[in-house]
């Protein structure tokens, strides 16, 4: 009887591992991302830094993927619209985003980012801030600007793009602060990207815009805008004739934005390795290369787990930054 019984079982046994087989071969193996199109969305306005690096390496990513990479800008909101589309899509890498300066967001009480919102995936680009005005504006030094905020900080319009607490204006506020301007009575004015204040300064509704040099190439090359200092370490070879903050007021002042590709949190980190690959494919490549210098745009590298580590040190650095300016007012 037992022999009888072990019988029985084995032949059930074998049964159900026969089923199990034809039921993994029949099911479809995990395709290869990735498989259908994917999403790019961009938190800033057509036309600025952002749009045209974040096009540059989708054009990259579809020539060597086979599948279309749609660029979306959603700049409401100073781009927290945008961010918060994508760290709340499904974390399947078919909806990545553009990652730039956030802490600056949960400070101002505009959303609640922190690094664990996100799936870093690679940082591609990083540039130094610069002070822009209109060609035929009487400030023609930093010095100049500093002199007259210190007489009176509410005198001048100035564009800083998104919260004004981001990538542009921090690192000139804290010049300001050192340099003795009660930054709490300056008037700063978001614009909708970098673009959109560079416009708004070129028609005379404003009289400052803070962001990298590059973006000001067209405007600059048709006589409306002038710049008048970059917060680097030493002149860009790009930008020969623009000096720097520390050249014009004895004291070094850097600091700018960056940009990377990220994905809403819980990305599998095969999946993440996976894009981290192809996005580092299409950074080193000569057309995204080629195009990065021919604009004046800083490639930078950073793969995932450093981008990981880094966001941890720009959400302590902006934190202080903007108590320091709050301890200020």
């Amino acid at each position: 009887m037992i022999a009888v019984a072990c019988m029985r079982m084995y032949r059930r046994l074998a049964a159900a591992a026969l089923v199990s087989v034809a039921c993994a071969a029949s099911a479809p193996a995990r395709a290869e991302w990735p498989e259908r199109p994917v999403t790019l969305i961009v938190i800033a306005g057509a036309g600025g830094g952002s749009d045209f690096t974040m096009r540059l390496l989708a054009r990259e990513l579809e020539a060597n993927l086979k599948q279309p990479f749609t660029v979306v800008n959603q700049p409401q909101a100073s781009g927290v619209v945008g961010m918060t589309n994508y760290t709340r899509a499904a974390p399947d890498g078919y909806t990545l985003g553009q990652l730039s300066p956030f802490a600056q967001y949960r400070l101002a009480g505009q959303a609640s980012f922190t690094p664990a919102s996100f799936t870093p995936i690679a940082q591609f680009n990083a540039d130094p801030a610069a002070i822009h005005v209109a060609q035929d504006s009487p400030l023609k030094t930093v010095n100049d600007v500093i002199g007259q905020l210190r007489k009176d900080p509410a005198s001048l319009k100035i564009s800083c793009g998104g919260t004004c607490n981001a990538s542009w204006d921090i690192p000139f506020l804290s010049l300001l602060m050192d340099q003795g301007v009660e930054v709490a009575k300056v008037n700063l004015i978001p614009a909708q990207g970098s673009a959109a204040g560079l416009q708004e300064l070129a028609s005379g509704g404003v009289d400052i815009v803070l962001c990298s040099l590059p973006e000001t190439d067209a405007l600059a090359s048709a006589g409306k805008v002038r710049s008048i200092g970059v917060m680097s370490d030493a002149r860009l070879e790009r930008y020969p004739n623009v000096a720097t903050v520390a050249e014009q007021t004895g004291k070094a002042y850097t600091g700018g934005t960056w940009r990377a590709i990220a994905g809403p949190a819980g990305i599998d980190p095969a999946l993440a390795v996976t894009i981290e690959a192809a996005i580092r494919k299409a950074f080193d490549s000569e057309t995204f290369q080629k195009g990065m210098k021919e604009r004046g745009f800083g490639a930078v590298w950073r793969g995932r787990e450093d981008l990981a580590a880094f966001l941890v040190e720009h959400d302590t650095m902006t934190t202080e930054v903007m108590q320091a300016v709050a301890a200020k007012n």
